[in-house]
């Protein structure tokens, strides 16, 4: 068990490290343009807020790893993670819709309308996360319930 959850973290380095790198080629390619069109601004804004939003995630994703490590999965603590995950997807999801312009844009200028589904879909991602987030929240509040009850039993 202690090596999945170190492989786990592990994993948690490397995207963020990942993230890391894609934030700091992306702002460059940003700020060494000189003129930045209005679309392309809202997608740095939309790009950066959700960077810092999966940072958020990333770091409750590791307190929970630590809470898993602790046996305290099934806890009071370990839901207020999930609950807090849940609510840091749904405002990543709620930032994604800054890159619509941009993806608007494009599909104009190309006069491909499969580039703005293609946008509606990034979109949609980070609000299915949410979804199942939901669902996971839900099953975490069942299983402290359960454990709760049970310990009582005992």
């Amino acid at each position: 068990m202690n090596k999945k959850i170190n492989f786990l973290n592990a994993a948690l380095v490397l995207i963020s490290l990942l993230v890391v790198f894609i934030t700091v080629v992306f702002s460059i390619q940003f700020f060494s343009e000189e003129i930045r069109p209005f679309f392309v601004s809202c997608l740095f804004v939309s790009f950066i807020v959700s960077v810092l939003l999966g940072f958020r995630v990333l770091f409750l994703l590791a307190k929970m790893l630590r809470y898993i490590k602790k046996s305290e999965a099934f806890s009071m603590k370990t839901l207020k993670v999930v609950s807090a995950i849940k609510k840091t997807i749904l405002l990543i999801s709620i930032a994604f819709l800054g890159i619509l312009p941009f993806f608007y844009t494009v599909a104009d200028r190309q006069d491909a309308p499969g580039i703005l589904v293609i946008g509606f879909a990034l979109v949609l991602l980070p609000f299915t996360a949410f979804i199942f987030s939901q669902i996971v929240e839900e099953l975490f509040k069942n299983a402290a319930e359960l454990k709760t009850d049970n310990e009582l039993t005992i």
